[in-house]
């Protein structure tokens, strides 16, 4: 079964080392990053077949747009993780594929992240 990479943009770090353990668990490669830039430097090390990304991040949304120009052809999906619940019309726009609120548990992870790509590697 193929190796899923998963990059985790939180500014949080007890959060990220967290989502990392339990993804890493299940045989995800897993990336952190903890800005939008430091985002974008681990888009340069290679795509990610996913992205969890903190939307309470500061220029959390300019990273999304970043990422979108990037990658135009084959986009890479995106779980927003949030305090508040994100609106709509902001997911629909982002085109993003999923969305946690804070707290959140493991089973909700693993539940979208199955979702959008297919089957957990190690399941």
């Amino acid at each position: 079964m193929a190796v899923y990479s998963v990059l985790v943009i939180e500014h949080n770090w007890h959060l990220s080392k967290l989502i990392k353990a339990n993804l890493q668990a299940l045989g995800f490669e897993v990336r952190e990053a903890v800005s939008k830039e430091h985002g974008l430097q681990r888009l340069e090390e290679g795509r990610p077949d996913l992205i969890l990304l903190d939307l309470d991040l500061p220029a959390g949304l300019d990273f999304l747009s970043a990422l979108r120009r990037r990658y135009t052809a084959e986009p890479v999906p995106v779980i927003l993780i949030a305090g508040d619940p994100p609106n709509r019309h902001l997911l629909q726009q982002a085109e993003v594929r999923g969305h946690l609120l804070k707290p959140f548990g493991v089973p909700g992870l693993l539940e979208q992240v199955e979702r959008l790509l297919g089957a957990l590697p190690n399941a």
